[in-house]
């Protein structure tokens, strides 16, 4: 088999290469959860199906390397008109004279830039064109594969502004227009939880956390939480609360304040948001920004850029290992859930 080494099948490799790279990337990703960091949860069967388009892109690519290698990859079946003239003389074994001439003309002038599909793909002759167009695809990978994958926290933070979570009447309706909770037989808490109609999933969740002896923020309604806390601020005065999350601190702040942050994703790191809560402590000073800490205490009330939200009056503080996937994630769906 005689193989052909041109520059076709060179840039098939090359570009086989850097699909099976960007596919090694991706499965390193998914392996080791990674992935995550990146993107939230309900999207992973998207980067799976992607993996398996690459998977089949990098085996065509190849397979047309190979092929490259065996036949010229500039093949052309069009039929044109070539110009060629002959002229044989053959004498044969039985001495008989051949003398023939024939004149075909075939001509044809066109480019000959036909792949194995027919369709032209002519690439591009200049060095610096080539290492500008791959270079685009390397560097990513390049940057994939040695850059450590971290989660963002407090620069984000700075970047973005920190969430309290004070909602006030967000959603529409004025006081007069508020309605009390369906199938809750306690009118005290009835009285407590009155709102808008477009509220009424927070304050369901919210006469939930109310019942409870101590609210956990969990990652699981993290952000729903903090919206129901906030939106019923009064209705939480002296409640215990313990929250995990990390130190960050925002101009306006007291002295004796930090916030305890969480970082929520809705559907990749694009479009990360800071959510947090204020905690009150004499020690506030001695935890540092991004520290992760587990803080216990009880709700109160204050005001931050002229908003009332929730605090929290510190009585204990605890080192806290930072999650492997620090960050949590809306529930659209919470209210059909409680």
């Amino acid at each position: 088999m005689k193989i052909h080494w041109n520059a076709e099948s060179a840039h098939h490799g090359l570009r086989a290469g850097i699909l099976l790279g960007f596919l090694i990337l991706i499965l390193r990703l998914l392996a080791t959860g990674d992935m995550l960091l990146y993107i939230a949860p309900h999207l992973l069967i998207y980067v799976e199906f992607a993996a398996a388009g690459l998977s089949l892109l990098a085996a065509f690519q190849a397979y047309i390397a190979v092929v490259s290698l065996r036949r010229p990859a500039v093949l052309c079946d069009c039929g044109h008109d070539h110009d060629h003239e002959h002229d044989h003389d053959r004498v044969l074994e039985h001495g008989h004279d051949h003398s023939h001439e024939h004149d075909h003309d075939h001509s044809h002038e066109h480019d000959h830039g036909h792949g194995l599909d027919g369709h032209s793909h002519e690439l591009p002759r200049s060095i610096g064109k080539l290492a500008f167009i791959y270079g685009l695809f390397l560097l990513p990978l390049l940057l994939g594969a040695i850059v450590p994958n971290s989660a963002l926290a407090g620069t984000l933070a700075q970047n973005k502004g920190m969430n309290l979570g004070g909602a006030g009447w967000k959603g529409g309706g004025a006081p007069g227009d508020l309605v009390e909770l369906e199938g809750e037989a306690d009118p005290d808490v009835k009285r407590l939880f009155k709102t808008s109609v477009y509220n009424k999933d927070y304050a369901k969740l919210g006469v939930l956390l109310y019942r409870q002896d101590e609210i956990e923020m969990k990652d699981e309604w993290f952000i729903e939480k903090l919206q129901a806390m906030n939106m019923f601020v009064d209705n939480f005065h002296g409640k215990r609360i313990r929250i995990t999350g990390f130190v960050y601190r925002e101009s306006g702040l007291a002295a004796t304040q930090f916030i305890v942050g969480r970082m929520a994703m809705t559907h990749c790191i694009a479009d990360v948001s800071p959510y947090g809560i204020i905690a009150e402590s004499a020690d506030a000073a001695r935890y540092a920004n991004d520290a992760w800490i587990t803080v216990s205490g009880t709700i109160d009330e204050t005001s931050f850029q002229e908003r009332k939200v929730i605090r929290i009056d510190v009585d204990s503080v605890q080192p806290a290992k930072a999650p492997g996937v620090p960050y949590v994630y809306p529930d659209w769906n919470f209210a059909s859930k409680i």
